[in-house]
């Protein structure tokens, strides 16, 4: 799907309504859990189909952005589709079927990756860099030294101990 944007809505606005309870005569749409990663709204879904007496869970992925002329939007994802994004509490898997099983995977390893402890002095490999490795200098915030220079590390660049 493309994006829906709302005039005049602000951020909250968009979360507040994507979140909310829907009912119909066919279904009930209820939102178990949410929680907002920078612009991403991850939720758990519940719906409920009346007439068939079953129930399907799933992990949402909203997309949140804002649009000048208009205001906030979103564009909505589910796990069955990877999204390319990873932020999704661990809990939420938890919490609904396995949908695709290498999203959920990517999901472990961006938290896996993002909990990893360091030490100051290791020497750490940098992914997604020209800077190959750096040494650690401060845990708080992360920095590393290479060929002289000081460095910022945001740890989803964390690579490999060397």
């Amino acid at each position: 799907m493309g994006w829906l944007f709302t005039y005049d809505a602000n951020k909250a606005d968009i979360i507040r309504d994507l979140t909310a309870p829907e009912e119909n005569e066919m279904r009930r749409w209820e939102t178990i859990t949410h929680c907002v990663r920078g612009n991403v709204l991850w939720a758990v879904i519940e719906i409920t189909y009346k007439q068939e007496q079953r129930r399907k869970r799933f992990i949402a992925c909203y997309l949140l952005a804002k649009q000048e002329e208009c205001g906030w939007g979103y564009k909505d994802m589910e796990e069955s589709m990877h999204p390319v994004y990873y932020s999704c509490p661990l809990k939420y898997l938890d919490m609904a079927p396995v949908a695709n099983a290498d999203w959920r995977a990517e999901v472990q390893a961006y938290h896996r990756d993002r909990n990893r402890k360091v030490e100051v002095g290791q020497k750490v490999g940098i992914k997604g860099s020209t800077i190959p490795w750096v040494i650690i200098t401060s845990l708080r915030p992360l920095t590393g030294e290479h060929g002289g220079k000081r460095y910022r590390v945001p740890r989803r660049m964390l690579g490999e101990v060397l």
